[in-house]
């Protein structure tokens, strides 16, 4: 009885987390797609920069101060965001069914607690600020009490102790080691001492940071562990998988919004950072649908 009640007061802790991170996540990622609230109606206006730039703002709605870039990344992540909240809505009702349904959860949910991230400390103050910590705050709280939560069931772990999934800690190696693509960025603007070319009206690339700072070394991290067959190796395996999915499903989403505003990527950098996270996301989606299987 005592065993069935706590298992029952962790459930219930783990969806109110969800609940927190769920009401602020759908007014973010649904309220500019398209620019169909908060809109001002007006045009495109251009500013000079703190290096003598002259930058084109979006000029309209919550993006208004932000660059035309930008505008097109955010609203294109906008809408797979929005996608990926009522996923989560959904996992969170299924969570308790356990099996695959809490990896997704959990993995939907780095999802949205990487997004909050880059809205929270990248997107130019606007009328959503205080949503978007809201959003940050209750993702990442809610991260860590799932995360804890999946390491002590330790379900994949027993099952796939006698499993060789070498090829599948490769790949999260390649997966993390592909952020280092921001390298061919950062390297040529220290060595010339001139601002990075996606800085435009912007004091840092939040993005970067993210990348470089966090994803890179949970991936290696992960990698190894799976490698030496480690517990949390086998539990956040299928959590990154998920996480690569939406980023694949998310460079989609903004390049689609980049071109319908008239932003041109070179073919260099759309194979590099777009073509390519696709591809990864889709090797990550087969490699979690195989994973998966074996979460009773």
């Amino acid at each position: 009885m005592n065993g069935k009640r706590i298992s029952g007061r962790k459930a219930s802790v783990c969806e109110n987390c969800s609940i927190f991170v769920l009401l602020p996540s759908i007014p973010c990622a649904g309220v500019d797609d398209g620019g169909t609230v908060f809109s001002t109606g007006e045009e495109r206006f251009s500013v000079e920069n703190i290096y003598g730039e002259t930058i084109e703002l979006y000029g309209d709605g919550i993006y208004r101060y932000n660059s035309v870039l930008k505008a097109g990344i955010n609203k294109g992540t906008d809408l797979v965001m929005l996608l990926v909240a009522l996923a989560f809505a959904l996992f969170t009702a299924r969570r308790r069914k356990g099996g695959k349904n809490r990896y997704i959860h959990v993995g939907l949910l780095a999802g949205l607690l990487y997004y909050s991230s880059c809205l929270v400390f990248g997107v130019t103050f606007n009328a959503l600020f205080p949503v978007y910590v809201l959003q940050f705050s209750a993702s990442l709280f809610a991260m860590i009490f799932l995360v804890a939560d999946l390491l002590k069931e330790e379900h994949l772990s027993t099952v796939l102790a006698n499993r060789n999934l070498k090829g599948t800690a490769i790949f999260l190696l390649i997966s993390g080691s592909s952020v280092l693509v921001w390298l061919e960025f950062i390297i040529p603007a220290l060595l010339s001492g001139q601002p990075l070319p996606t800085m435009e009206v912007y004091t840092t690339e939040p993005t970067f940071v993210l990348d470089l700072g966090v994803i890179f070394p949970i991936y290696l991290g992960c990698g190894i562990a799976l490698f030496r067959r480690k517990v949390s190796g086998y539990e956040l395996a299928p959590v990154l998988l998920c996480f690569i999915t939406i980023i694949g499903l998310t460079v989609i989403g903004q390049n689609v919004f980049q071109t319908s505003l008239g932003v041109d990527m070179p073919l260099r950098q759309l194979l590099e950072l777009v073509v390519s996270f696709v591809v990864l996301g889709a090797i990550a989606t087969t490699l979690n649908i195989r994973l998966l299987r074996y979460a009773k």
